[in-house]
């Protein structure tokens, strides 16, 4: 399911096809209602954004991240993020890690095919 702020209500997508398998389920009914009434912007980003996020963890904090976990970097390191006015209010961004389920050789031989 998709969020499309235009109508106020989950859409339905026939299939979804990212690097960052973890996302790749749909809200619910305790999630919608939340993001709804409180989220004020989403920033969406491509895979190859998501690949960049997590080599950067990678080569530079020395930290396998997961290309899931990636997202939340990724969004803010894009240029939607810099467009966006709510980001010049962000002084402070919390970014939530993880990397349980990185598979590096699937990650990095994504990126030949992007």
């Amino acid at each position: 399911m998709q969020h499309n702020p235009k109508c106020g209500r989950l859409i339905t997508l026939s299939q979804t096809n990212t690097i960052a398998d973890g996302l790749r389920a749909s809200l619910g009914n305790l999630t919608w209602p939340v993001i709804r009434d409180l989220v004020e912007a989403v920033i969406t980003v491509e895979d190859e954004e998501i690949v960049e996020a997590t080599r950067y963890c990678y080569q530079i904090l020395k930290v396998v991240i997961e290309p899931s976990a990636a997202i939340g970097l990724a969004a803010v390191l894009s240029g939607n993020f810099k467009k966006n006015p709510m980001s010049s209010c962000s002084q402070n961004v919390g970014i939530v890690l993880s990397g349980g389920n990185a598979d590096l050789d699937v990650l990095f031989e994504s990126q030949k095919n992007l």
